[in-house]
């Protein structure tokens, strides 16, 4: 019986989800009463808080749906065997402009509500899928385009999430006469394009590897340290702990260089290896030291496509 009433939850739940999306669509969330969408759904208000404490729930309930529904198709698509990489993120960039589409009267609404309250962070759920998403984008690049095209992963992201942004405002006007299926081939055309170009000339990345996991790491809760973070940290360890003046005084000069060079465009090679290897002397930052030569890792190998 227990799989039942899982069950008969699960509807009940989606049933409201389903509802208050419609009323969403129509008034806006900040205009539609927990009331409204009881009597539509054909229950009491108090059934209603008995599968959602409050608005605010039902409301990230709602994004969380509608994540999962375009996330499954996605990684359906991903796990298609007889498709290239390229075929397959044609095919997810049309999967997932055919659901925006679907949804649309439900997110332009959200959106003029989000605008009208001053709203300008994303719910945490969202935010949190940043970093994933990136580890997404940068596989694909590899995928598709080869190791050259690593070292512009914030270039081409940059570009690529303006295009679909732009491209999902083109949909929500309904007179727009472009096909999605056509959308989705011109929006991979011009990645190819983009992409040959940037490794055909090779020029410095204007968003390094690091300014990207920076950007994350400052709109994200709960991720790991970046590389720079766990070189502040370092320093601050080694002004805290008693060592010898002289050790102490090249391991932090070691850091202050490592920390530089991680800002650059793309980061030297060979002065990050050898400043590494000045900090395996100091045994009191070897945990940390192990942490951030895996951290530094990506970064090292970007670094050889400039060479």
């Amino acid at each position: 019986m227990v799989p039942i009433v899982a069950d008969k939850t699960h509807d009940r739940k989606e049933q409201i989800i389903k509802t208050a999306m419609q009323l969403f669509a129509v008034k806006g969330s900040s205009s539609t009463s927990m009331q409204e969408i009881a009597e539509l759904c054909g229950i009491s208000k108090g059934s209603l808080y008995l599968v959602f404490k409050s608005k605010e729930e039902l409301e990230n309930s709602i994004y969380i749906y509608c994540f999962r529904m375009i996330r499954e198709p996605l990684e359906r698509e991903e796990q298609a065997i007889r498709r290239s990489p390229r075929e397959k993120l044609r095919n997810q960039i049309e999967i997932l402009l055919v659901h925006v589409y679907e949804l649309r009267e439900f997110l332009q609404r959200q959106i003029q509500d989000y605008l009208g309250q001053g709203v300008t962070q994303a719910p945490d759920w969202l935010r949190k899928s940043n970093g994933p998403l990136l580890g997404l984008f940068r596989s694909k690049l590899e995928e598709i385009y080869g190791k050259e095209a690593l070292a512009y992963t914030g270039d081409v992201g940059l570009l690529a999430w303006g295009m679909l942004h732009a491209s999902v405002m083109a949909l929500f006007q309904q007179e727009t006469p472009i096909s999605i299926p056509r959308l989705a081939d011109y929006l991979m055309d011009m990645l190819d394009i983009v992409v040959s170009g940037l490794t055909a000339r090779r020029p410095e990345p204007l968003f390094s590897a690091v300014m990207m996991e920076s950007w994350l790491l400052n709109h994200e809760s709960n991720a790991q340290q970046s590389p720079l973070q766990l070189i502040k940290a370092m320093k601050t360890l080694l002004g805290t702990a008693e060592a010898e003046p002289d050790h102490d005084e090249e391991a932090l000069e070691s850091l202050d260089v490592m920390e530089n060079e991680m800002l650059m465009p793309h980061p030297r090679k060979a002065i990050i290896k050898g400043m590494l290897l000045n900090l395996r002397e100091v045994p009191l930052l070897q945990k940390e030291l192990a942490e951030l030569e895996r951290l530094i890792s990506p970064y090292l190998q970007q670094a050889c496509y400039f060479r």
